[in-house]
């Protein structure tokens, strides 16, 4: 009678516990957005040097599988964007990748673009790659000026999102190809708090929904979500 007793009630606080785990599951799945945790114009040196060391392989990543997707689609030149490039990985990738393409990256961090400026690779690519501080909400560049648009983790991190989109719009010529990705809100936010302040792919199509950025592929990993357009 004591041994059945001592297995129900083992039952009944493991019953308790998964309902317990059920629930803080939900929580997380619907974790609520975050501010961000640093600012938006990565000023500080140290911040912007332990940014540019801990981003590297990731932006060359992203490089490498961007070129391969060009290439795949019968892209060869051109003029490439960066919309905030960071330290360069991804726009030093696409240069190094593709010889008879312009690509320029753009930033307000200045410090960052002068770890950009100042890579190896950027000396050797010479004036086919140039780093250069802007506004990615208000872009110095004429409508329909660029073949390819690249947009890496920086929709969650602007003041105004869609006027970003709006900008890439009317710089991305009729044919050309459009990379978004950033960090899709999880429950990993507990282990890293950027992605607490990222948006959820739903989010994101809502986001999309009132730009005037054309129509094209949504798509999400376990760390991403992604939107893609360019035959």
């Amino acid at each position: 009678m004591r041994d059945i007793l001592r297995f129900t009630v083992y039952d009944l606080l493991l019953f308790v516990a998964l309902i317990v785990f059920e629930h803080r599951i939900k929580g997380l799945r619907n974790m609520k957005r975050s501010p961000l945790t640093h600012e938006i114009v990565f000023n500080d040196e140290d911040f912007a040097q332990k940014y540019a060391k801990d981003h590297q392989k990731m932006t060359e990543k992203f490089g490498h599988e961007y070129a391969q997707k060009l290439t795949s689609r019968g892209f060869l030149q051109g003029r490439i964007i960066d919309f905030g490039c960071g330290a360069g990985g991804t726009a030093l990738v696409l240069a190094e990748t593709f010889p008879d393409c312009e690509v320029v990256g753009i930033n307000l961090s200045e410090p960052l673009l002068r770890i950009a400026e100042g890579s190896d690779q950027a000396d050797k690519l010479g004036e086919r790659v140039k780093f250069e501080k802007a506004d990615v909400q208000q872009i110095p560049y004429q409508d329909n000026s660029f073949e390819v648009v690249i947009n890496l983790n920086m929709v969650h991190l602007v003041e105004d999102p869609i006027r970003m989109l709006n900008e890439m719009e009317r710089i991305l010529k009729p044919d050309g190809f459009l990379f978004i990705a950033d960090l899709r809100r999880s429950w990993l936010g507990i282990i890293e708090k950027e992605i607490k302040s990222s948006l959820t792919l739903s989010e994101a199509r809502e986001l999309f929904k009132q730009s005037r950025l054309r129509q094209g592929v949504f798509s999400s990993s376990f760390l991403w979500w992604r939107f893609e357009l360019g035959d």
